[in-house]
């Protein structure tokens, strides 16, 4: 599939969904597949795969481990490594008096600048939420180390959060826009009942990375298209505004895998095309 639009600076897919689901969850690193993820990634025109590293075996997981192996894949194949979603934060969240938790963030921006991978998602949902008084300061100390242990690393933080649209911005304006954008996620807004316009005027200047995917209002996901997301909506506000970083497929799956990927990006080629 070549591309034939010219949303973002590059067009790919999140790691899992181009395999069967597994019994480790909806979202988790596909340990037995993700070798044959980048052909699968490129035989679809797809650009870039987003690395999942959660908890599960992290220490081993092949980012940190092999990270000159997954650079290899990756030259094969032309399908780059531009983010990397670290989903074992949803497990335990940055803190500025946990040294295991700062020691693997070490090491994962080391690996990522090997890589060139410019976008960390930091997800700030369920077990991370900032909802709470102490959430919220406890991620303010730990942000503060966080941009000293970036700066001038290349790397910028993208926040996933749960947050209203003015909750986000008001937490925003106190975070180094130098470091600290947003990862806007198309479903999830869907599913907390969020208006994307009212999003995109909060904060819009800070969307530096973009998930597509469709939720059902306080349900699950589905294939793009059948639940309460406005994707072609929130694509006009990206193509309005220049945005220019990644763009993601983080869609729905099931227990075959590809099949259902294929039928959404054939339902989303026409969105990003101009044409739908």
């Amino acid at each position: 599939m070549a591309r034939t639009f010219d949303l973002g600076c590059s067009f790919g897919i999140i790691q899992g969904r181009l395999s069967a689901q597994t019994d480790r969850g909806y979202q988790s690193f596909p340990w037995e597949t993700w070798e044959a993820e980048f052909g699968l990634a490129a035989d679809r025109g797809l650009e870039h795969i987003e690395w999942v590293l959660d908890s599960w075996r992290l220490d081993e997981n092949p980012l940190l481990s092999d990270t000159s192996g997954v650079i290899g894949r990756a030259q094969e194949t032309g399908v780059q490594v531009l983010s990397v979603c670290a989903d074992y934060l949803m497990d335990r969240p940055l803190d500025v008096t946990d040294s295991g938790s700062w020691a693997v963030l070490s090491q994962l921006a080391d690996a990522m600048r090997e890589l060139g991978a410019q976008w960390l998602v930091v997800p700030c949902v369920d077990q991370s939420s900032l909802r709470t008084p102490s959430s919220l300061a406890r991620f303010a100390s730990a942000a503060d180390q966080l941009g000293g242990e970036l700066a001038g690393t290349g790397i910028r933080v993208s926040l996933e959060s749960d947050l209203g649209p003015a909750e986000f911005a008001a937490l925003l304006a106190n975070l180094d826009p130098e470091i600290f954008g947003v990862n806007y996620d198309i479903g999830n807004s869907a599913y907390l009942g969020y208006a994307h316009d009212e999003e995109f005027d909060a904060y819009g200047d800070r969307i530096s990375l973009v998930h597509i995917k469709d939720r059902l209002f306080e349900g699950g996901s589905v294939p793009l298209g059948h639940g309460n997301a406005d994707i072609p909506g929130v694509i006009e506000r990206l193509r309005a505004m220049k945005f220019n970083g990644p763009v993601t497929m983080q869609a729905f799956r099931d227990a075959p895998g590809i099949e259902i990927l294929d039928d959404q990006l054939r339902w989303l080629m026409p969105i990003l095309e101009g044409s739908a």
